[in-house]
């Protein structure tokens, strides 16, 4: 028979045994021996994606913008002709078709395909494609039409070539791609037919309306292609 101090520890066994169990539990709450007590494992997070570096990313033809409209190639060689910038305004030339110059000095007019802007010099006294910084309109935007209006000579004033609206306008280029000024044109830089071709690639069109000059652009060849200068018209329509 079991004496009173023996049935005292066997009362007190279970209490210790649990007192133990959750001394334990306290101590290794996630089953790792080597872990502190009253710490809890926090588990790695993905690393994030680092963000992109728009230094790295520039390359050389960056400077051509992938937009729909003609608006973001336009503020490019606006700001090349007043910056006198020939690198980029070599840039915009469609490297395929070159750069055409549309001049009328006298009775027949001039074509003169480009492929380096700083080589060529206008009709007008020799001066430089820059020259145009002087003659540009400062627009804060391009206002976009579906149909260009045509000059209308009785409205001709020194402020405006002769037309009834007044700004700098981006339209289609249907007008210009049906001019037909090849057969009377003398051709210096290439041929009639490589004009022709060019003249045919032509989609928008940029009309400044105090000199009547106008820029028309088409989209290089290829999927996702850039807007690309074709033709400069420095022809004023209402000069004698």
């Amino acid at each position: 028979m079991l004496s009173r101090h023996a049935m005292r520890l066997l009362s007190w066994l279970p209490c210790a045994t649990a007192l133990l169990l959750a001394a334990c539990d306290t101590k290794n709450p996630n089953g790792m021996p080597d872990q502190p007590a009253g710490q809890s494992v926090v588990q790695a997070r993905p690393a994030t994606a680092p963000k992109p570096d728009s230094a790295a990313a520039h390359t050389e033809n960056a400077v051509m913008p992938a937009d729909t409209s003609v608006a973001g190639v336009w503020l490019l060689l606006e700001g090349a002709l007043r910056g006198h910038d020939a690198q980029v305004l070599n840039q915009l030339i469609d490297p395929e078709f070159g750069l055409w110059i549309l001049e009328q000095p006298g009775a027949v007019p001039t074509v003169t395909r480009v492929a380096e802007v700083g080589a060529f010099h206008r009709a007008h006294q020799g001066q430089t494609l820059f020259s145009l910084d002087k003659q540009l309109m400062t627009c804060p935007q391009l206002q976009v039409l579906k149909l260009l209006p045509g000059a209308d000579c009785a409205l001709q004033t020194k402020q405006n070539a002769g037309f009834a609206q007044q700004g700098c306008f981006s339209g289609p280029a249907t007008a210009f791609r049906g001019l037909d000024i090849w057969p009377h044109a003398t051709v210096t830089g290439g041929t009639a037919a490589q004009g022709k071709a060019a003249q045919g690639r032509t989609v928008r069109t940029v009309l400044q309306t105090r000199t009547g000059f106008r820029f028309h652009f088409a989209k290089s060849a290829g999927a996702g292609g850039r807007w690309k200068l074709i033709f400069i018209d420095l022809r004023e329509p209402c000069s004698a």
